[in-house]
């Protein structure tokens, strides 16, 4: 009898128990339905590589009226804000494919150096690549879509937001054609806690010099006021490696 009124002990405790546990995994399913999906897009980590990607590149020289408001302290008294506005898009299948990007900058003065201070971005319209400047590189990059278009000497480039047209660029003449290579130094985020910079090496089969014939900014960039166009350039067949972000807590 002690024998039988401990193995019904028994099975009661293992009873509660599987109940105990069936409640509990019961309660974590209706959590996690009414919790948002997990992100099947996980950010890859860097360095970033694109290929095969053209360019349209205008050199400008800034108004100072909206920019002297977003700058840093330091370089808010600028005699001449100068910096420039970099168009791309590649055809060729990639890990980010489609695969489109654009960017306006500001140079900014560094000992003998210059650094290039991206003050805003569109990229897309695959998602991945817009998060990665976003989570990564700290921008606040917007999704959308850039076109890039080279006949004869001539060239066009869009960048566009919900299929609207915020940049506009042309230019014309090219010449001066000839294999190049080079690497810039972005600041993708300037506070006053943090400073975020980035590399971008880059190696084109065919840079061209050409004379800018339009730029306009339009939307939620017209705020943006160019005052000259200075430069163009176009990249045709251009590699291009960003490096992970190197980040400097002031």
């Amino acid at each position: 009898m002690g024998i039988m009124k401990k193995y019904s002990h028994n099975i009661i405790i293992i009873f509660f128990i599987l109940k105990l546990i069936t409640i509990i995994f019961s309660f974590q399913s209706q959590l996690l339905a009414g919790a948002p999906p997990m992100n099947k897009d996980p950010i890859p980590s860097g360095p970033y590589s694109f290929i095969k990607t053209k360019h349209l590149i205008v050199g400008v020289e800034w108004e100072k009226s909206f920019l002297q408001k977003i700058l840093p302290t330091n370089y808010q008294n600028l005699s001449i804000i100068t910096g420039g506005i970099n168009i791309f898009n590649s055809k060729k299948k990639q890990p980010y494919s489609p695969l489109s990007g654009s960017f306006g900058w500001v140079d900014l003065p560094v000992k003998n150096n210059v650094e290039k201070l991206i003050i805003f971005s569109i990229y897309g319209p695959n998602k991945t690549i817009n998060n990665i400047m976003k989570s990564v590189y700290n921008l606040e990059s917007k999704m959308g879509s850039n076109k890039v278009t080279l006949i004869n000497d001539n060239a066009v480039a869009t960048s566009s937001i919900s299929n609207k047209n915020v940049i506009i660029i042309s230019a014309s003449d090219s010449e001066n054609c000839r294999e190049s290579s080079g690497k810039d130094l972005y600041i993708s985020q300037y506070s006053k806690k943090n400073l975020v910079r980035k590399n971008i090496s880059w190696k084109t089969e065919k840079l061209c010099d050409l004379q800018p014939t339009k730029v306009e900014l339009k939307g939620i960039l017209e705020k943006y006021k160019i005052k000259k166009i200075l430069w163009s350039k176009t990249r045709d067949n251009s590699n291009i490696i960003i490096e992970e972000p190197v980040s400097k807590i002031k």
